[in-house]
């Protein structure tokens, strides 16, 4: 016996997602029928968007079935497994309380047999009577015990039919409902077989993989309409053009007009300014003419090929083409992180023959104290040079005092390699579990214990850190979201005081108000407003710098800091300013200042 596996909120968040995408599709439905109603405006272009209209809103009427009724079935299935998962819990809990009865009742008896072996031969009567009947009685207990572990048993295989019967009840609402779709094609044919078989081995990834696609379609869709957004201000920006031409003109007319005057007045000049004032007004109307005939047809050219795109069914097949693809892809890989087993931790060792990687452990390793904001800042340039994209290298220092202290470093993203699935490249490929992956899905599945998270806590555990020491976390880009990460939603497996980042998208976390907090941010560097959310405002224990990316060269690449605005060492340099203007900034810290009196690094990869 064993818990059931799969995850009923997910589940049922699921099943709530596919029904709020019905009602968002019904509402489309509803507004593409009202554009289809036949009304005053009659042309051509009119009419074959109406035509259009109503053959979409028919098209994907069907759609909104589907999702309607596999957010149904999911839910259902939640409620189903959620019960199946009690009942197997409590079966378990009683064959367990069973067996360990009957194993109680069996020693008992085994002794109390021992006893009746052991009297003496002249012992009396009623004692061997009184010591048969306890042995008879507990026997027969043993047996009640083992009936009762045998039903517990059962009732945990019933409710695993139960869940088994629930699955197969769900899948074919599904299937009934996709393969009497007028949408069908052997592209989703394969996808809801997919499903199907998803269903039997593990519900909770389908919240992972379900979220992941709603989120390629909004995104797709806010694609759109930023589109369109930008053909209509072309157009304005057209018309307005066309205006200032025309007022332009007219002001030259008014001018033109004024020299006749003052030309007429003169009686020498007058037939020669009457000729002349003739041309350029001719000239003038010419190139209004021109001018206008031109916006216009740009104006009409630009409409036209609006209708004509938005239109066409050609295009909303590229896009869901699109969707479709980037949502395998983000699910393919979401899968795999879920999957994968929690990465191999053990104390680094560089290699001799990577200069690099050597020169920063030493570095790394030379640090006496850290006494200031910079301080953790260039041990997370360390720790990224330490690894590289072959291996994850985590650094960890225990500062002076009691009770023991702690500062985390976590390196930003090293390994690239799930962009190459775009080069024709292994997208499996091993290194780094600071990789794009991981990037994902800690910013889209925060509930998802990433590789990267995983090998984290068990190099905390490894440097002996327990749940009521405190620890600061100090990260740079992926390093920053997991610092926020954890901290939002890991406070409770470890006491998390402090956390550095900076450029990196931490404004949405939910980081709890116990937890000191300072976000560095540069105008330029985009990588912090992935988030898409405001500047949080400041708090007692939040403060968030957003300034300008510092002034002066980069010392290891020999650029200026302002071509590289997401840089650990331009961040190191704003680090160093914002001290100089205000040294109390990192005074929040100043429980993780001191003395270095241990340090370890601990490796892990793919």
């Amino acid at each position: 016996m064993g818990a059931i596996p799969g995850d009923p909120v997910v589940l049922r968040r699921t099943g709530q997602h596919y029904r709020e995408t019905a009602t968002a599709i019904r509402t489309a439905v509803a507004d593409l029928e009202e554009i289809a109603r036949p009304g005053a405006m009659v042309s051509l272009a009119i009419d074959r968007v109406r035509e259009d209209a109503a053959r979409l809103a028919s098209e994907i009427g069907g759609a909104e079935r589907r999702y309607a009724e596999t957010g149904d079935a999911l839910v259902d299935f939640a409620a189903a497994l959620e019960a199946a998962q009690e009942e197997a819990e409590r079966a378990e809990r009683d064959a367990a309380d069973a067996a360990a009865d009957e194993q109680a009742a069996s020693r008992r008896a085994s002794a109390l047999r021992e006893e009746l072996r052991g009297l003496a031969p002249d012992a009396e009567a009623s004692e061997t009577r009184t010591l048969e009947r306890s042995i008879s009685g507990l026997a027969t207990a043993a047996e009640g015990f083992s009936a009762a572990g045998a039903a517990a048993e059962q009732r945990h295989a019933d409710a695993l039919a139960a869940r088994d019967r629930a699955a197969e009840v769900a899948i074919g609402r599904i299937r009934s409902v996709v393969e009497g779709s007028d949408l069908n094609d052997s592209f989703w044919d394969d996808l809801w077989s997919s499903i199907g078989d998803f269903f039997e081995a593990v519900g909770q990834v389908l919240l992972a993989i379900a979220a992941a696609v709603v989120g390629a379609i909004l995104a797709v869709v806010a694609a759109v309409l930023v589109l369109i957004a930008a053909v209509l201000v072309v157009v304005a920006a057209l018309v307005l053009l066309g205006l200032a031409v025309v007022a332009a003109l007219v002001v030259a007319a008014i001018a033109l007009a004024a020299l006749v005057i003052v030309v007429v007045a003169a009686a020498v000049l007058a037939f020669i300014a009457v000729a002349i004032i003739a041309g350029v007004l001719a000239i003038t109307v010419a190139l209004v003419l021109i001018v206008t005939a031109a916006l216009a047809l740009i104006l009409a050219t630009v409409v036209t090929l609006a209708v004509l795109i938005l239109s066409s069914p050609l295009f909303w097949a590229l896009v869901l083409s699109a969707v479709t693809f980037l949502g395998a892809v983000l699910a393919w890989r979401v899968a795999i992180e879920i999957f994968a087993p929690t990465p191999e931790v053990g104390e680094f060792a560089p290699d001799e023959n990577d200069r690099q990687s050597l020169a920063a452990w030493q570095r790394a390793n030379d640090v006496e104290r850290m006494d200031s904001l910079d301080d953790f800042v260039a041990a997370e340039g360390f720790a990224d040079m330490m690894g590289g994209e072959s291996q994850t290298v985590v650094d960890i220092k225990r500062i002076e005092g009691e009770p023991p202290r702690y500062v985390v470093t976590l390196p930003s993203t090293q390994d690239w390699q799930a962009a190459g699935v775009f080069f024709g490249e292994d997208m499996n490929g091993d290194g780094a579990v600071n990789d794009l992956d991981t990037n994902i899905v800690l910013r889209l599945f925060p509930e998802v214990r990433t590789q990267y998270e995983r090998a984290v806590m068990e190099a905390m555990r490894q440097a002996g850190i327990q749940p009521s020491d405190p620890v600061m976390l100090v990260g740079f880009s992926q390093g920053g979201i997991l610092a926020g990460h954890l901290a939002a939603n890991r406070s409770s497996e470890f006491n998390f005081q402090a956390v550095l980042a900076y450029g990196a998208p931490i404004d949405d976390m939910a980081i709890p108000p116990k937890t000191e907090v300072v976000s560095m941010q540069h105008d330029g560097d985009v990588v912090h407003t992935l988030d898409l959310t405001a500047r949080p405002p400041d708090t007692d224990t939040w403060s968030t710098y957003s300034v300008p990316v510092p002034a002066g060269t980069n010392p290891t690449t020999g650029q200026p800091y302002d071509a590289q605005p997401h840089n650990n060492a331009a961040y190191e340099q704003t680090a160093q300013d914002l001290l100089s203007a205000d040294p109390t900034i990192d005074d929040g810290f100043s429980e993780f200042f001191g003395e270095v009196v241990e340090q370890e690094q601990y490796a892990f990869s793919e």
